[in-house]
C-alpha cells in the first residue's frame, strides 16, 4: 500500500459574489456549483488524479449526500469500501462565497466528520500499519487524527500534517512531535510560531521553531511567493531553500492548499528529491487554482508534467 489519507469529506456549495456581504446584508450571487470537498476528500482525489490509488478514510452519513459522495468518489476510481458511515449524523457541508478577485469565505457543517473516532481508525489499523504515506489535516476530532498517526508510525509511515484547522497550542505540540512533515501556509505558521514568514529568512526562522516541535521536515506554503522547504534544520545534512510558485490565471483558490500536499505525496512516494517534490506540489497547487470547486479543481498528472516541462 502506498498513500492513505485519513480526513474529513464534504459536499461544497459555492457561490460566486461581486462582494462578501456585510452582517445583516443579502446579496445576489451570479451561480453557484456543488461538488465534492472537505479536505480529506480534496487530498485523496488529488493523489488518484496524479496517478496513485490512494486508500481513503472518512465518516460520512447514511444520507442522500452521502451516497453523492460514494458515487462521485467510485467515479474517479477512488476505493470506497474504507468510508465509514455514521448512524446518526448527517454528511458534512461546506458553504463557500467567491468574490471577484478569487477570495473566498466558508462556512463549514462537520456533521459526520466530527464524530469519527478511535474505534473507527482501530477498525482500519493495517492499512494505517501498511502505508508509505499517511496524509493528514485538522477537520476531524484530534483523537482520531492522533490514533490514526500512532498505528502508522507502528509501520514505515511518513506523516504529513496539514495543520489546518490550527488547534490549541498544546494540542498542535503534541500532534507535530509525531508529525514527520508539517506543511502550514503562511497564516498557520505566524499562528503556531509567532513567526510571519514573508521572505527566506523569516521562513526559515518559522521552520526552525517547527522542528523545535518534532517534524524533520516543514513546508510553508507561501502563496504567489511559492513554498519554503527545510529538512533536518538541527542536523549537519539540513537543507532548505524556496522554490517560485507558477504563475497560472488564478479563479478559485479553494483547495490549492490540498491539491499541494497531494503532489507532495505523490512525488515523495515516486522517489523524488525534496526539492522537486516541492517543485511537483506547487504546479499541482497552482494549476488547482486555474478551475473552480474543491476536489474537482485538482489537476491530472498530465497536466502537471506539461506546466514542468514549460517552467523547466
Amino acid at each position: 500500500m502506498s498513500i492513505v489519507v485519513v480526513g474529513s469529506s464534504n459536499i461544497d456549495f459555492a457561490a460566486r459574489v461581486a462582494k462578501f456581504p456585510q452582517p445583516g446584508q443579502t446579496v445576489a450571487a451570479k451561480e453557484y456549483i456543488s461538488g465534492p470537498g472537505g479536505k480529506g476528500c480534496n487530498q485523496a482525489l488529488a493523489v488518484a488524479r496524479l496517478g496513485v490509488s490512494p486508500v481513503f478514510i472518512s465518516k460520512i452519513g447514511d444520507d442522500a449526500l452521502g451516497r453523492q459522495l460514494i458515487e462521485t468518489l467510485a467515479a474517479e476510481g477512488l476505493d470506497t469500501n474504507h468510508l465509514i458511515m455514521a448512524d446518526a449524523a448527517q454528511t458534512g457541508i461546506a458553504l463557500i462565497s467567491i468574490d471577484e478577485s478569487g477570495e473566498n469565505m466558508i462556512t463549514v457543517v462537520g456533521g459526520a466528520n466530527m464524530t469519527m473516532t478511535r474505534a473507527d481508525l482501530h477498525d482500519k489499523q493495517e492499512s494505517l500499519r501498511d502505508c508509505n504515506y499517511l496524509l493528514l489535516q485538522l477537520e476531524c476530532p484530534v483523537v482520531a487524527v492522533d490514533c490514526a498517526i500512532k498505528y502508522a508510525r507502528e509501520g514505515r509511515a511518513q506523516v504529513i500534517l496539514d495543520p489546518a484547522p490550527v488547534q490549541d497550542h498544546m494540542v498542535m505540540r503534541d500532534l507535530l512531535a509525531l508529525t514527520d512533515i508539517v506543511t502550514p501556509n503562511s497564516s498557520e505558521c505566524r499562528v503556531m510560531t509567532g513567526i510571519d514568514p514573508v521572505d527566506t529568512k523569516s521562513a526559515q526562522q518559522a521552520a526552525n521553531a517547527l522542528h523545535e516541535m518534532g517534524p524533520k521536515t516543514v513546508i510553508i506554503k507561501m502563496g504567489g511567493d511559492g513554498a519554503f522547504y527545510s529538512a533536518d534544520g538541527q542536523s549537519g545534512d539540513s537543507q532548505s531553500g524556496m522554490v517560485p510558485s507558477f504563475s497560472v490565471n488564478a479563479i478559485d483558490t479553494v483547495g490549492a492548499g490540498d491539491c499541494f500536499n497531494a503532489g507532495l505525496a505523490v512525488a515523495l512516494h515516486g522517489g523524488q528529491s525534496l526539492p522537486n517534490a516541492v517543485r511537483f506540489a506547487c504546479a499541482t497547487g497552482a494549476l488547482a487554482t486555474t478551475r473552480n470547486g474543491a476536489a474537482d479543481a485538482a489537476p491530472n498528472i498530465e497536466q502537471v508534467l506539461a506546466l514542468l516541462e514549460n517552467k523547466a
